[in-house]
């Protein structure tokens, strides 16, 4: 039985042979071709820098890779692999920073780098802040005056080397026209461009409150819109953000006034009387915003006119840390506000 079966097995062994041969190529070309190794570029992943450092130069997106695997996985997962730097390993100055690994890679798949590093130059950068001036064209039509004018916000954060931004002392506007302009208006200008290599720190949309007012006198009862909000007592290591910047007053007045006497002799003042506890590293109190009565001030040539109404009375009032500028006196908060020694010569 056993010598009939191997006889068999040996009948036309040949070609036996010869057709598991060719069936083995087959069989090799077959998976061969499912097999795909191309060189593909991976986005680099740069760490976040601290501090005031900064990527002085754009640095190389990509690098070159071999990938080695199934077609349809490499073609796959390929754009989900990325190059990782360790943050250790970016320094001040020009360094080549070693490509630790690349990320995304399936299993089955071989990644080979082509490039094992990557010229980084990190600089340090400066912080500073500078007031922002407001300019004007033209003028409004007879009978009426350019009051006051509120710029919101007042300062900016510019960031930059230190020997650029010592060029630095404000930033101008762009000039806003106050031809045909009749009564109160707010116009949002943008910061205009600045030196290479001077970045501004948030948005660079500044809004313009600009007064105008008619040149009359008047008796009686009347109102008073656009006065300005100021703190009172403000800590100098926060910045305070008022819900409302402005006022507007009800008043009477037994002899004439002019409008432009109102809005120059009266202050809206507000009590920002939260402190920042530095070794707590918290600002006290902690519970925010703080509701604050708005209190009218005015001059001793305004002694004779009634406060009959402030719109609105009360606002809100928002605190954060301030940023600290190197170049800036610390006994001064820049904000031009009345402190709490301040003595006022009237109150309503």
């Amino acid at each position: 039985m056993i010598i009939k079966l191997l006889g068999k097995v040996v009948r036309n062994w040949k070609a036996k042979l010869v057709s598991l041969i060719i069936a083995s190529i087959f069989y090799v070309n077959l998976q061969n071709s499912k097999v795909l190794i191309k060189t593909i570029n991976v986005p680099v992943d740069y760490p976040k820098l601290s501090g005031n450092l900064n990527y002085s130069k754009n640095p190389e997106k990509t690098i070159p890779v071999r990938v080695e695997g199934l077609k349809d996985v490499v073609n796959y997962y390929s754009q989900f692999m990325k190059a990782v730097i360790d943050p250790e390993d970016v320094q001040l100055g020009v360094t080549e920073v070693p490509i630790k690994k690349i990320v995304g890679v399936p299993s089955g798949v071989k990644v080979t780098k082509l490039k094992k590093t990557v010229p980084v130059e990190i600089e340090s950068r400066g912080l500073k802040i500078v007031p922002l001036e407001v300019t004007f064209e033209g003028a409004p039509p007879a009978n009426f005056e350019k009051l006051t004018q509120i710029v919101s916000p007042q300062k900016i954060t510019l960031s930059g080397k230190p020997q650029d931004l010592e060029k630095i002392t404000k930033v101008v506007l762009p000039e806003i026209s106050l031809t045909d302009k009749k009564e109160p208006f707010a116009k949002t200008v943008r910061i205009p461009d600045l030196p290479k290599g001077v970045n501004v720190l948030g948005s660079r949309d500044v809004t313009v409150n600009v007064n105008i007012i008619p040149l009359s006198y008047k008796t009686g009862e009347q109102t008073a819109a656009g006065i300005p909000i100021v703190c009172s007592g403000q800590d100098i290591r926060l910045d305070a953000e008022l819900s409302e910047e402005q006022v507007a007053i009800r008043y009477f007045s037994l002899k004439p006034i002019r409008s432009a006497q109102i809005l120059t002799g009266i202050t809206a003042q507000v009590p920002c009387n939260y402190i920042f506890d530095p070794i707590k590293n918290k600002i006290i109190p902690e519970l925010q915003p703080q509701v604050a009565k708005v209190r009218i001030i005015k001059n001793k040539d305004l002694k004779g006119i009634e406060i009959l109404q402030i719109s609105p009375e009360k606002i809100e009032i928002r605190y954060k840390v301030k940023e600290q500028n190197p170049d800036s006196d610390p006994t001064d908060d820049g904000t031009g506000m009345e402190g709490p020694g301040s003595v006022p010569s009237d109150r309503s």
